[in-house]
């Protein structure tokens, strides 16, 4: 049977148990949306990734808002809920808003592979590859608007084993589908991934590849 297709970003895995938090302030201008990658710029704030590829160095991932609520996030969602974190108080500047980031360079996340091409293999588990959001061309968009999700999945053509990319696999998630049939290799696999390149590691590499 086919895989469930529902992208939600990067979703860490058993939140809310045992997921380090933290919360940073963001720009007034920034558009970030739940289960996107996210990075401190040079400035302090922290800003949603554009395109997560590459040898970018991730802080981690959107799981809240507080503050000013961030593209109709208007109330905290089920899958992430931050409703018992108390984000900073926002001061005199109107334009603070907050967001909270599962920030532990080890942290583990549940993501969707994408479709339409080959698909990734139980071998590659331990290998590099990169994410992409959603849409072609003037049609690609960071995130829904209305649930507030990041329409972000693995690119399953940028496979490899050099350190050039943005994520590493590390093993096919072992949830079942809505229909019950078991999470597969194929289109919209789920898999289980880490960051190799993260702000808060030393030396900036947190995920060796095979």
């Amino acid at each position: 049977m086919p895989n469930d297709n529902y992208p939600r970003g990067l979703i860490p895995l058993n939140w809310p148990d045992n997921v380090p938090v933290h919360w940073y302030r963001v720009s007034s201008a920034a558009d970030i949306f739940l289960g996107q990658p996210v990075q401190r710029d040079s400035t302090g704030y922290v800003v949603g990734i554009g395109t997560p590829t590459g040898i970018t160095v991730v802080l981690g991932v959107a799981c809240g808002f507080g503050g000013v609520l961030k593209k109709g996030v208007a109330t905290p969602d089920p899958f992430l809920d931050v409703s018992d974190l108390t984000p900073p108080t926002p001061s005199s500047d109107t334009g603070d808003r907050w967001v909270a980031v599962s920030d532990d360079p080890s942290q583990e996340y549940l993501i969707q592979e994408d479709t339409g091409g080959t698909a990734l293999a139980l071998a590659d588990a331990g290998a590099g590859v990169d994410l992409l959001y959603r849409g072609a061309g003037a049609n690609v968009v960071n995130g829904d608007t209305e649930t507030g999700w990041a329409n972000i999945e693995i690119d399953a053509s940028t496979v490899g084993t050099t350190t050039a990319f943005l994520c590493v696999l590390q093993r096919l998630d072992d949830r079942v589908n809505s229909d019950g049939s078991e999470n597969a290799v194929g289109d919209f696999a789920k898999w289980i991934v880490t960051f190799l390149r993260h702000q808060k590691a030393p030396f900036g590499v947190t995920s060796p590849l095979v």
